[in-house]
C-alpha cells in the first residue's frame, strides 16, 4: 500500500513538472510570436524574448535550442492549427456541400483568430533552412489534399462543377488565408459576417447549378 502511495505521489509530481515545463514553453512561444510579428525574425534577439518575459537567456535555452528552433515550432504550430478545421468533418463520407460550408467557416475563423501568427508564418517561413521545411511542406500538403478531396467528392456526386480541382483548392485556400492582411477588429465586418460572405462566395463558385447558369448567361450575351 505504501509503495502504491509513493508511486502515485511520484506520478503526480511528474505530471506537475510536465505541465509546468509546457506552460513555460508556451510563454516563450507567445512572447516570441509577438516579437517576430512586431519586429521581424531577424530584428528579434533571444535577449529581446527574455526581456519580454523578465527571465534570463539560459531560461530560454533550457526550453529551446536556439531562436531558429523557436521559429520552427511556431511555424509548425500555425499550419497544424489550420488542419484542426477538419476535426469531426467526414471528408470521405459526409455530404460535400455541408462539409465545404463548415470548412470555409472554420477556416475563416481560424485565420482571424490567429491573424498575427499567420502573418508571421507567411513572412518568416523563408527564414527556415531548406532542410528544416520538410514537416511544414508535409502539413501544407495534407491540408491541400483534404480540401481537394471534398471538392472531388462534390464533383463526383454532381453537386459541384469544377474544371480543375487543384486550381480551385489553391484559389479557395488563398482567398481565405489572405483575410489576415485586411481584417481589422474596429471595422464594420465582424468575423461572423466575413465567414458568411466567404462561405457564400465559395459555394457559389463551385455550385453546379450556378456555374451552368452563369455559362448560359455568358453564351446569351455572346450571341
Amino acid at each position: 500500500m505504501k509503495a502504491k502511495t509513493r508511486q502515485r505521489k511520484k506520478n503526480g509530481k511528474s505530471n506537475l513538472r510536465d505541465k509546468l515545463h509546457e506552460f513555460k514553453r508556451e510563454q516563450i512561444l507567445e512572447a516570441a510570436g509577438e516579437l517576430f510579428y512586431q519586429r521581424g525574425y531577424h530584428s528579434t534577439t533571444v535577449d529581446n524574448i527574455a526581456e519580454r518575459l523578465s527571465v534570463t537567456k539560459p531560461f530560454i535555452y533550457y526550453h529551446f535550442e536556439n531562436k531558429l528552433d523557436i521559429l520552427q515550432c511556431l511555424l509548425e504550430r500555425t499550419i497544424s492549427a489550420s488542419l484542426h478545421i477538419f476535426d469531426d468533418i467526414d471528408v470521405e463520407h459526409g455530404q460535400p456541400r455541408e462539409a465545404l460550408d463548415e470548412l470555409i467557416r472554420r477556416f475563416t475563423f481560424n485565420v482571424i483568430e490567429n491573424q498575427t501568427l499567420i502573418a508571421m508564418f507567411w513572412r518568416d517561413e523563408k527564414e527556415l533552412p531548406i532542410r528544416n521545411r520538410d514537416n511544414i511542406r508535409k502539413l501544407k500538403k495534407e491540408f491541400d489534399t483534404r480540401l481537394s478531396r471534398v471538392l472531388t467528392r462534390g464533383v463526383e456526386s454532381g453537386e459541384f462543377e469544377i474544371p480543375d480541382i487543384e486550381i480551385a483548392s489553391l484559389a479557395i485556400a488563398g482567398m481565405i488565408t489572405w483575410t489576415y492582411t485586411w481584417y481589422r477588429q474596429d471595422r464594420r465586418l465582424t468575423p461572423e459576417m466575413i465567414a458568411e460572405h466567404l462561405t457564400t462566395m465559395v459555394l457559389n463558385m463551385v455550385d453546379r447549378t450556378k456555374t451552368r447558369q452563369a455559362a448560359r448567361k455568358k453564351l446569351v450575351r455572346a450571341k
